[in-house]
C-alpha cells in the first residue's frame, strides 16, 4: 500500500517540474516595468507623476524623430540593370553555311548521323 502514495508523489513531482518548466518561458522580455504601488496615496500620486513625465519624454523624442528630414530616396541608375543579352557576340559555328561544317569531304560524319547524298 506504500507503493501508491510513492508513485503519486512522484508523479506530483514530475509534474511540477514540467510546469515549471514550461512557465519559465512565460514572461515580458525587455525592460521590465515597475507595478503601480498599492497602498499610500502619496506613493500613487509620485508613481503617475512618474509615469506622466516618462509618457512627455517619449512624446517629446518621437517628435524629434519625426522633425528630422527623411533621408533622400535612392534614385535607381538605369544603367545598373540586369543584361538581357550576352555582352559579346557569340562565335558562329558554321560561318560558310558548307553542311560538312568546313571539313573536307573524305572526313566522316558523326556516328549515328545519315550519310549525306
Amino acid at each position: 500500500m506504500t507503493a501508491r502514495p510513492v508513485l503519486l508523489s512522484r508523479l506530483g513531482l514530475i509534474a511540477l517540474l514540467f510546469g515549471a518548466a514550461a512557465l519559465t518561458g512565460c514572461g515580458k522580455t525587455g525592460e521590465l516595468e515597475q507595478p503601480a504601488p498599492l497602498f499610500g496615496a502619496h506613493a500613487k500620486a509620485d508613481y503617475a507623476a512618474k509615469k506622466k513625465a516618462e509618457a512627455e519624454e517619449r512624446a517629446r523624442q518621437d517628435a524629434a524623430r519625426k522633425a528630422q528630414p527623411q533621408p533622400a530616396t535612392v534614385v535607381e541608375d538605369p544603367t545598373n540593370r540586369p543584361l538581357t543579352q550576352a555582352p559579346y557576340t557569340p562565335a558562329i559555328p558554321n560561318p560558310t553555311g558548307d553542311p560538312r561544317g568546313g571539313q573536307p569531304a573524305s572526313t566522316l560524319g558523326n556516328p549515328g548521323s545519315t550519310p549525306e547524298q
